[in-house]
């Protein structure tokens, strides 16, 4: 069986607030002195994950010279 993988898009907001989620989830793990190779693995994905570059707004050419 093939692992699925899931895209996510994600602001500068929303990305701090899950990588502080995980850090939280991995620190409780540690007090309670269980393994946190899952939750680190996906912490490193995570930091890692490829961002998308901000596209260009483009205006139509009749746009551009109505705006004229």
């Amino acid at each position: 069986m093939e692992d699925e993988k899931r895209v996510m898009e994600l602001n500068q907001k929303d990305f701090a607030i899950v990588i502080n989620a995980l850090m939280n989830m991995r620190r409780n793990m540690i007090q309670e002195q269980k393994e946190t190779d899952l939750v680190d693995k996906v912490i490193k994905l995570s930091i890692k994950a490829p961002t998308k570059p901000k596209g260009r707004f483009k205006k139509k050419r009749k746009e551009i010279y109505e705006a004229r």
